[in-house]
């Protein structure tokens, strides 16, 4: 069995946050229906894209995937849609009247615009939950304005603390701005699903994207920051310990100090019982943390980074080398906990090259789904026909007047 076997989704989002989020709830057993406008949105048409026969496509066919969807689209149904026609908006609503939550992640108002807001929906389906992932909310003075990961790091006060004193804010190399949203939003559909269970009514959520980032700033002493002001970038480290990154003969290694028994343990690995004596305690390592990192750097800097890594696990004290993303794949524990698996097209016999992320959460007694993402409008009359309960003829005047595409 799988956690939300029978729990019936519409995803109607587009490029990362959302997509990401229904993925996590197909994932999780949810039966995903994937509506699209006819020619599918951006992620469709990114290059590579991979064919029926699972190889790379130098031009895009009518049956080839973009590795992005070929992510993203995996165990949802592709159905295709013009919302923008009053039939395809009727047809739409008659499909939501029969699932259990919708997913879109439009700037406010564009679901209103199209007659299918929440209040809209919800007298059809009073069960329906309705989440909504936006840049910074269906409301505020901010609520109209545009939103990429890019600019939500910025705004959340994330960048402000990433970076090196002698370069500009940085934001983070993965698109947290995006990703961490679409976590909560799925987080946010399993307790509405949760309470529906105890009262029988639907709700909507509101998920903005800001506020999930500004949630990440949690443990940082804020108010003080207010009073005394931002303290300086300070790249890979941390002012408050020995917390960095150092380069090794042969690349970085990590290194976190977060305990007095632990910096004890270095400073004897090192042979510098003299460094224990500038920080024996959080507060006096923190005072004299320039002239322990530098200490710290110059013996890291005589080493590889394997030989780095064995004398620091053996001491107890956590470390780990550098490794480039396309190493990952080739990480043994990587491989172990099968957090990469590779890429299926529908229509080939056999997996692709490409890689793509598994579900990352494991259950001791319950299957996560991995089914391939469909081609584009594969489910688009079996589930008009099925789940919305469109007659035959009613689907063919659709597909007549362009509505599906």
């Amino acid at each position: 069995m799988k956690p939300l076997e029978g729990v019936r989704v519409v995803d109607l989002t587009r490029v990362v946050s959302g997509p990401v989020c229904t993925w996590f709830l197909a994932s999780l057993g949810a039966e995903v229906i994937r509506v699209d406008p006819p020619g599918g949105d951006v992620t469709w048409r990114i290059p590579p894209w991979v064919g029926p026969d699972g190889e790379q496509s130098e031009a895009m066919g009518p049956d080839d995937i973009g590795i992005s969807y070929l992510r993203k689209g995996r165990g949802k149904r592709s159905v295709v849609l013009d919302l923008g026609h009053p039939e395809g908006a009727e047809a739409f609503r008659r499909l939501v009247a029969n699932v259990d939550v919708l997913v879109d992640n439009f700037r406010p108002g564009v679901m209103a615009s199209l007659g299918l807001d929440y209040n809209t929906l919800s007298e059809l389906n009073p069960r329906l939950i309705h989440a909504s992932i936006t840049g910074f909310g269906p409301d505020g003075p901010d609520a109209d304005l545009a939103s990429m990961d890019l600019i939500i790091q910025g705004r959340s006060g994330l960048m402000a603390k990433s970076g090196f004193p002698d370069g500009p804010p940085t934001k983070a190399g993965a698109t947290i701005g995006d990703q961490f949203p679409a976590a909560l939003c799925a987080l946010g559909v399993v307790a509405a699903l949760r309470q529906r269970d105890i009262d029988g009514k639907g709700q909507y959520i509101d998920v903005a994207m800001l506020d999930g980032l500004v949630t990440m700033l949690w443990d940082e002493p804020l108010d003080l920051y207010r009073e005394r002001g931002l303290p300086d970038r300070i790249g890979n480290g941390d002012p408050r310990g020995i917390l960095d990154t150092f380069e090794a003969q042969d690349g970085w290694v990590t290194l976190v100090i977060t305990s007095d028994s632990q910096f004890k343990r270095l400073t004897e690995e090192m042979g510098r019982p003299d460094l224990w004596e500038l920080g024996p305690n959080v507060p006096v390592r923190a005072d004299n943390r320039a002239e322990i990192c530098g200490e710290v750097a110059t013996w890291m800097a005589q080493q590889t980074t394997e030989e780095l890594v064995a004398r620091l696990h053996k001491i107890r004290v956590p470390a780990g080398a550098v490794a480039s993303a396309y190493a990952a794949a080739d990480d043994p524990q990587i491989q172990h906990r099968q957090a990469l698996v590779p890429l299926q097209h529908p229509h080939a016999a056999e997996p692709t090259s490409r890689l793509g992320p598994a579900f990352p959460i494991k259950f001791s007694r319950a299957e996560t789904d991995q089914r391939p993402a469909e081609t584009l409008g594969a489910s688009t009359h079996s589930v008009l026909q099925d789940i919305a309960g469109l007659s035959g003829e009613e689907i063919d005047r659709l597909q007549s007047a362009g509505v599906l595409g």
